[in-house]
């Protein structure tokens, strides 16, 4: 039985369906990811088929179409606008690419990402479809449970229905490619906004997060399962480099600085404010480069610069974890036992942002446009120094590694996997 776990986007996209489905080949599934082009080698390394999308989402993000959608941040009419820009570009060249990646799959797993044109393809191949979000999706009253929340520590109507708007403009960005799908290839009828959540609703969804995380909400149903993270663990038989291995031990814990996909228009700007930051606060510093977020300038003794490490093993090695807020680092931050600071750029990273300060684990997030060096040294001193803090966070990571989400999610999804559409 062959499952395609479709993952557009980022590698915090890809990396937990990448987990997912390794979990799902060691319970006897076949699996293929199907990820931008920039994602082949990583998914075959883990031994899954890989299902081509051409578009190349790390050049995207690094061009000013991308940039510009970073920078959009809480300004609905600046990302809507731009997001239908970029789609208008690539949306279609990616929702081919996807059917036919997709063609001889016998279950599709999907993502928000994907979601609209992904039930489609389902429907034409008469196969099963399940949800598998990074975040709570599904609108609700409670700030806690769904992402898209004016309210995020508050219980309120207003969230429901900020909820409900946000699936109207997933609709919106993906209904007329998908309308085109079901016409030009997959000779289906017109689709309705109402008829696509009609049938949406029915949909079973495995949730990629903690429910120490988020809560269940009263609003799902049986059908709305959280199995806990998704993590890609790629530490064992990892070595630091000796000049990582030395820094760490010449001195106490550092604060972790990494933005992973979410590329920058300054980052010397962005790594002054750092430096002065943890010049201001006192602390050291670690400073991951990512796809171009931190500058590789000169630095301080008490600042090391990497390219790349292992979450798992980096994470509990520091005094706190500052980041912008994608889902699976958020969880790996949880999961190390720290303090966490998000600096969110847009879409769901303000959401994790609000969870961390709600749950006690970490300040409130700063917007990346809000970034001062004030505001950072701030928030540093209260992560190192705030005891109740530390403990919280320290009892969360324990509750989170003591989950098995891959286990968990591949046990919640084999009934799901065998019933056929009708």
């Amino acid at each position: 039985m062959l499952i395609a776990i479709i993952a557009l986007g980022t590698r915090g996209d890809v990396q937990p369906a990448i987990a997912l489905g390794k979990g799902l080949r060691a319970a006897g599934y076949r699996v293929r990811i199907v990820a931008g082009k920039n994602f082949e080698t990583l998914i075959t390394a883990h031994g899954l088929e890989y299902g081509l999308v051409r578009t190349d989402i790390q050049a995207l993000l690094n061009g000013t179409d991308g940039h510009e959608w970073l920078d959009s941040g809480r300004n609905p009419l600046v990302y809507i606008k731009t997001t239908k820009r970029l789609l208008a570009e690539h949306g279609w060249g990616m929702v081919v690419d996807t059917w036919t990646a997709c063609q001889d799959a016998d279950a599709i797993l999907s993502s928000f990402t994907s979601d609209v044109f992904a039930r489609s393809i389902a429907e034409k191949l008469r196969v099963p479809h399940i949800r598998v979000p990074l975040q709570p999706l599904k609108p609700s009253r409670s700030g806690a449970s769904t992402s898209a929340v004016p309210l995020p520590y508050g219980t309120s109507i207003i969230n429901r229905i900020m909820g409900q708007f946000a699936e109207y403009m997933i609709w919106t960005f993906f209904g007329e490619m998908t309308n085109q799908l079901r016409r030009d290839m997959l000779n289906l009828p017109h689709q309705t906004l109402a008829s696509y959540y009609t049938d949406l609703y029915r949909v079973p969804i495995v949730h990629g997060f903690s429910s120490h995380v988020v809560p269940r909400a009263p609003e799902w149903d049986d059908s709305i399962h959280t199995a806990g993270y998704w993590f890609l663990d790629d530490s064992q038989g990892w070595q630091p480099p000796a000049d990582l291995a030395t820094f760490l031990a010449d001195g106490p814990p550092p604060v972790y600085f990494g933005f992973g996909s979410m590329t920058n228009r300054n980052p010397e700007q962005l790594t002054g404010i750092i430096l002065n930051a943890l010049s201001q606060s006192g602390e050291r510093g670690l400073l991951l480069t990512g796809w171009g977020g931190i500058s590789q300038r000169d630095l301080p003794d008490n600042v090391f610069l990497i390219d790349a490490a292992p979450h798992e093993w980096l994470f509990p090695r520091m005094a706190a974890v500052v980041h912008h807020g994608g889902a699976g680092t958020t969880g790996a931050g949880l999961r190390a036992g720290v303090p966490s600071l998000l600096i969110p750029h847009f879409g769901d990273q303000m959401f994790w942002g609000f969870r961390v300060k709600g749950l006690g684990v970490g300040p409130a997030p700063i917007m990346r446009k809000k970034l001062t060096v004030d505001r950072l040294a701030s928030a540093l001193h209260q992560m190192v120094t705030d005891s109740v803090m530390r403990e919280q966070a320290a009892t969360l990571g324990e509750a989170i590694r003591a989950e098995d989400g891959i286990g968990q999610a591949v046990d919640y999804l084999t009934p799901y996997l065998t019933r056929r559409e009708k």
